[in-house]
């Protein structure tokens, strides 16, 4: 009985995994087609003609590698930032005693309850008063906290025997030398799936750089994808290809860590 539901549970998956890629696969197809072929309906299954015009063009006219360039400075300091400072919130949370500590944690946890969209107008209002309107700063400043991450890694934290922390302590290390060198090195596969589920965030980041950003060249990538449809005409190909093009880096990324990004989620009890 149990073979047969294992069996079930995979064909299941597999149906599931053809379903979300009949659209990416389309999205490839249509982007070595022509501007007629891709307005086809139906659309083809395979491109009749073949062509690389929709790449080149992106690159000549797009100003593809400017926006490409933004959207990984952007990301990477997200995933930086986030891994450093979620860390750190994390442990305090965890192992260090202050005056509220429960409390703030709490309000920390309240505030992944609340739409984003509703804290879109304090945030730029702040940038504003700043005076980061218009800057990549401003979109990376308010979006290197995450809430999520600090829960994750105080509950990894938790999770962890305190003893090698009091061993360390009797050794004479200091709190910094134990962070460090003990807990994140032990805190390797947390890390690496918070790290990627940033990159895709930050990769994938729209709103907010929309609202912030006015100029053209300081554009990141999924700006500059959505302003190719046009009101009265859209060139399907040549948005497609960009969107191939963009979906490269996070699947490449995940290709090479799908390992460590697996035995992270299975540790840290996420579904």
């Amino acid at each position: 009985m149990n073979k047969i539901s294992d069996k079930i549970i995979i064909l299941l998956l597999i149906l599931g995994a053809i379903i979300m890629f009949i659209p990416y696969w389309f999205m490839m197809i249509i982007s070595f087609e022509t501007i007629e072929e891709a307005s086809a309906i139906p659309p083809h299954f395979i491109p009749l003609n073949p062509v690389l015009d929709n790449y080149k063009e992106i690159f000549i006219k797009l100003d593809f590698g400017r926006y490409f360039l933004n959207s990984l400075f952007v990301t990477l300091s997200l995933v930086f930032s986030q891994i450093i400072l979620c860390s750190l919130a994390g442990y305090a949370f965890a192992r260090l005693y202050f005056p509220f500590k429960n409390v703030l944690f709490l309000i920390f946890l309240s505030v992944i309850m609340l739409p984003g969209i509703v804290l879109l107008i304090p945030r730029y209002l702040i940038i504003k008063q700043l005076g980061w309107v218009n800057t990549l700063t401003g979109v990376i400043l308010l979006e290197i906290f995450s809430e999520f991450g600090i829960f994750l890694y105080r509950q990894h934290f938790l999770s962890l025997p305190i003893e090698m922390e009091e061993a360390a302590i009797v050794d004479g290390a200091s709190f910094w030398r134990i962070f460090w060198q003990i807990m994140m090195p032990l805190s390797k596969p947390i890390t690496l799936s918070f790290g990627l589920l940033v990159f895709i965030y930050g990769w994938n980041l729209f709103l907010w750089p929309l609202i912030v950003i006015t100029s053209p060249e300081k554009r990141t990538l999924p700006i500059a994808i959505a302003l190719l449809q046009g009101q009265y005409f859209s060139n399907w190909g040549v948005i497609m290809a960009s969107g191939v093009i963009a979906s490269l880096p996070p699947i490449i990324l995940f290709l090479f860590t799908q390992k460590s990004f697996i035995e992270g989620i299975a540790f840290s009890g996420l579904k």
